[in-house]
C-alpha cells in the first residue's frame, strides 16, 4: 500500500496520521498512551475508540506478528512527509498494543538509542499514530505506525513534556503534581502512568454514577406501583442495560401495588394487571435477548411468563 498523502481513503477505510501520546523529557517512558478513548477530535477529523475499536485494533497488531515502526515525522509513508535523504529512520518499536477499557490504547515501546538521546533532549514532544479508520462507523480498527512529531492534532491533548526551562522543581499546583497526590501514585510517577490511573479513576466514577442513576430509576418505579421486589434484579438489568426499553415498559405498565407498598392483593382487576405487566416484560426480555430468538417464538415466550402469573 502506498500512501503519499496525510490522509488517504481505501474502500473501507481510512488512513490518517494523527498525534495523541506526549512524552516526558526527564524520563523516557516504555509505555505510551497512543490513542485516547471515546470520541476522538482532531485537526484531520474525528474518530471512536471503544470495546470493538480496542478489540479490532489490539487483534490486528497480534495477526500481523511483527513490530510497528516508528519513525520521525511519518517518514516511512513517503510523498510528502519524505525526508530529503529519502531514509527513515527508526526511533523504536511497538512491541506490545494494550486496550485499557476508559483509558485508550497503551503502546509498549523499545526505543533506538538516538531516540533515548533525542527524547531526553527534549527534540521531540508527542508520539503520532497513523491510524486506519473504518468509513461506516468511524471507529479506529489499526494502527499503521507512528513517529515522533512536534504537531499535535488532537484536540485538548495537553503537552506534558517538560518546557525548556522545566529543570526547575514543580509547584504544588503543577497539575500532574496533584494529580499524583490525588491518586495516591509515587512523586516520580511518569505522566503516562499518572494519565492512566486518572482514566481508570474516571471509569470506575461513571460506572457508580451509572448505578446509582438506576437505583434511582428503580426506586421511582417501586414508588408509583408499578414495580414488586420481585421483579428488582430483571428491571435493574433493562435499566441498567436499555434505558430507553426501561421507559417504554414503565410508561405502559400498570399500577399493580398501591404505592409504597411492595404485595399487591389478589382480585380479578389485579390479576388481569399483573398480566398485563408480565406480558409486557416478557415482551421486552424477548426483545432485548437475541438468543431466545434460536429458542422460541416471542409469543410462546410470553405465554410461559403468563402461566406464573400468581393468582
Amino acid at each position: 500500500m502506498t500512501t503519499n498523502v496525510q490522509e488517504k481513503s481505501t474502500e473501507t477505510g481510512e488512513v490518517r496520521a494523527l498525534h495523541s501520546a506526549a512524552l516526558s523529557g526527564d524520563t523516557v517512558p516504555d509505555r505510551v498512551l497512543l490513542a485516547p478513548w471515546g470520541q476522538v477530535e482532531s485537526t484531520h477529523g474525528s474518530f471512536i475508540v471503544d470495546d470493538e475499536a480496542a478489540r479490532m485494533t489490539v487483534e490486528a497488531f497480534e495477526e500481523h506478528g511483527t513490530d510497528l515502526p516508528i519513525d520521525y515525522e511519518h517518514q516511512t509513508l513517503g510523498g510528502t512527509y519524505a525526508s530529503p535523504t529519502g531514509k527513515a529512520p527508526a526511533a523504536g518499536w511497538v512491541k506490545r498494543l494494550a486496550s485499557e477499557p476508559g483509558v485508550g490504547l497503551v503502546a509498549e515501546i523499545e526505543w533506538t538509542d538516538q531516540a533515548v538521546k533525542t527524547l531526553a533532549a527534549k527534540e521531540y514532544r508527542y508520539l503520532s499514530p497513523v491510524a486506519i479508520i473504518r468509513k461506516s462507523d468511524r471507529k479506529l480498527v489499526a494502527i499503521h505506525s507512528a513517529a515522533l512529531t512536534n504537531k499535535p492534532a488532537i484536540v485538548g491533548m495537553e503537552p506534558i513534556v517538560n518546557s525548556a526551562d522545566a529543570d526547575s522543581s514543580l509547584d504544588d499546583h503543577d497539575p500532574l503534581t496533584a494529580l499524583r497526590s490525588e491518586l495516591g501514585l509515587a512523586d516520580d510517577s511518569d505522566p503516562n502512568t499518572v494519565l492512566i490511573a486518572a482514566g481508570r479513576q474516571l471509569v470506575d466514577l461513571r460506572s457508580d454514577a451509572r448505578k446509582r442513576h438506576v437505583d434511582e430509576l428503580i426506586r421511582e418505579a417501586m414508588r408509583a406501583g408499578k414495580l414488586v421486589e420481585a421483579q428488582r434484579s430483571w428491571a435493574e438489568a433493562l435499566a441498567a442495560r436499555e434505558e430507553g426499553l426501561f421507559d417504554e415498559w414503565l410508561r405502559s405498565a400498570p399500577v399493580v401495588v398501591a404505592p409504597g407498598t411492595t404485595v399487591a392483593p389478589c382480585g380479578v382487576d389485579t390479576h388481569e394487571s399483573r398480566r398485563h405487566s408480565a406480558a409486557a416484560r416478557a415482551r421486552s426480555e424477548f426483545r432485548t435477548n437475541p438468543a431466545l430468538l434460536a429458542l422460541t417464538t416471542e409469543e410462546a415466550y410470553v405465554e410461559d411468563a403468563l402461566r406464573e402469573v400468581p393468582c
